[in-house]
């Protein structure tokens, strides 16, 4: 999973976290590559996937010009490797547009709101598993023609799903989130307690 912010604000990704906590959860090695601490150059992500084989990538993508620009140019990094994963974007810039977002960063899926249930069924498609005509809350490409499945239900107990994954990110980073009378030795971050 990819993730850059490039803010000087360190906001933790709580989407990709949770994401992440439902792929472990489910038997599914992760791994985070942060951008957003490290600032590497693109290229570094293109290297980064070519000397590794991962069998999926994906970025989420908040909203807002900036961060769209910043997706093209992973996008071409990700689209640049030898070892390609099978791509896939989500979160709340890429949802109403999914169309648009596939042609722009040639990405296999786009995975439309919330997307803890719908990562699971997808990569069940992508085994072979089911007909990705199955899995609800994705957008994706079969013959040139882009193909729109209907929503996913909404999580309606949000105790179903695991914790973020708060191990897989380098939790130091994000004590300096640069809050209102927090100082340096407190962590301060947000905390997700509802949806909708």
């Amino acid at each position: 999973m990819v993730y850059d912010n490039d803010s000087y604000i360190h906001w933790f990704p709580q989407g990709l976290a949770s994401i992440a906590a439902v792929l472990v959860k489910n038997g599914h090695e992760v791994e985070i590559y942060s951008q957003d601490m490290n600032h590497y150059p693109d290229e570094h992500l293109t290297n980064y996937l070519n000397k590794n084989k991962f069998d999926m990538v994906g970025v989420s993508v908040i909203a807002g010009y900036y961060q769209y620009r910043k997706l093209l140019k992973i996008s071409k990094a990700i689209n640049k490797s030898k070892n390609r994963p099978y791509y896939v974007i989500g979160g709340h810039g890429p949802t109403p547009e999914p169309e648009y977002f596939l042609k722009k960063t040639k990405a296999d899926v786009v995975v439309m709101g919330e997307g803890e249930v719908t990562v699971i069924e997808l990569i069940e498609a992508i085994k072979g598993k089911r007909p990705f005509s199955s899995v609800k809350g994705i957008a994706y490409l079969k013959k040139g023609k882009v193909l729109i499945n209907p929503r996913q239900d909404l999580i309606r107990d949000l105790d179903s799903i695991p914790l973020p994954a708060y191990d897989l990110f380098p939790m130091e980073y994000y004590r300096l989130l640069r809050m209102p009378h927090a100082t340096n030795s407190d962590l301060v971050m947000p905390i997700l307690s509802g949806r909708g």
